[in-house]
């Protein structure tokens, strides 16, 4: 998580959130954890791949994530 959380700050993304999953009553999607991030844009959020460190981030994920699931939700109905 050091990796991911080094690369968010580069663009100024933060993790608002992080918990586990205890179960789900419908569907079969296999999600261990849930992470809830802000990025300050859209395409910020776009440009992860090509920040500095991101080969780190995204090896150290490949390492211990078997599948990853990533929505953009629109901002002015998130809470924070």
């Amino acid at each position: 998580m050091k990796a991911l959380y080094v690369l968010l700050d580069q663009i100024g993304a933060r993790i608002l959130w992080h918990i586990p999953v205890l179960g789900q009553p419908v569907g079969t999607q296999p999600a261990d954890e849930i992470l809830g991030a802000w990025y300050p844009s859209h395409k910020g959020f776009l440009s992860l791949r090509e920040q500095p460190g991101s080969d780190e981030s995204f090896r150290c994920r490949d390492l211990c994530v078997d599948q990853a699931v990533v929505h953009r939700c629109p901002e002015n109905i998130i809470p924070m």
